[in-house]
């Protein structure tokens, strides 16, 4: 009873597997269009995830995506410089990771291009809103079938780790696409309150034609 839920669960395996370091995002947009975000770094798959936070009734919530990979070892500390570089450091030591170096330290700067991407995905009362980095193609991000979805939660418990258990699959029964092109709302039929619920949005394409760099996230439904 006097459990906080966690604000975004990182699905073990899916997500990463060894979350380490955090960064909040102040720069203002120095470092590309997610002002206001969290990176996590993220020892055994050498990556950053990148995660938007809302408060609902109270309590965060929020939904997780894969952003920066291809880094040279198991990253654990993370910082954002006031110019926008954000810089990793790295170890393998007594961990293995995906990177093939004992250690590393690396800094990432925005290009100036931004990537089709979904920016936010925040809760509404009968489903989710998505907002993307460009304009959308209506027929493909309007269109239900662009989406999946999957819901499950883990077992609080003493021990390490936890099955994914009372699986769900929730359903998009609607998508509506902005006046802009830069926002769906997703009716959804199923939600189930403290799961995740895993999106993947194949589908869709941007305007030009490209889909998504990341096609999935995880929202965490406290």
């Amino acid at each position: 009873p006097d459990l906080m839920p966690p604000a975004v669960i990182l699905p073990h395996g899916k997500v990463g597997n060894s979350p380490s370091g955090m960064a909040c995002d102040t720069t203002g947009g120095k470092f590309g269009p997610w002002a206001k975000q969290m990176y996590v770094a993220e020892q055994t798959a050498s990556q950053v995830q990148r995660i938007n936070l809302e408060k609902v009734n109270g309590l965060y919530q929020g939904a997780v995506f894969h952003f920066l990979e291809g880094f040279e070892a198991g990253l654990v500390p993370i910082r954002q410089a006031e110019d926008g570089t954000l810089f990793v450091g790295g170890t393998n030591r007594g961990w293995a990771s995906k990177g093939s170096q004992p250690f590393t330290f690396e800094r990432v700067r925005w290009t100036g291009k931004t990537p089709f991407e979904i920016l936010t995905m925040t809760a509404t009362a009968d489903g989710f809103e998505l907002t993307f980095t460009a304009p959308v193609d209506p027929a493909t991000a309007g269109n239900p079938a662009s989406y999946g979805m999957a819901a499950w939660t883990y077992i609080y418990q003493s021990k390490y780790g936890s099955p994914e258990v009372d699986q769900a699959t929730p359903k998009v029964t609607a998508a509506t696409v902005s006046a802009d092109n830069t926002k769906v709302r997703l009716k959804v039929d199923g939600r189930v309150q403290g799961h995740v619920h895993h999106l993947t949005a194949s589908g869709v394409k941007s305007a030009s034609g490209t889909g998504l760099w990341h096609p999935e996230g995880w929202y965490t439904l406290n």
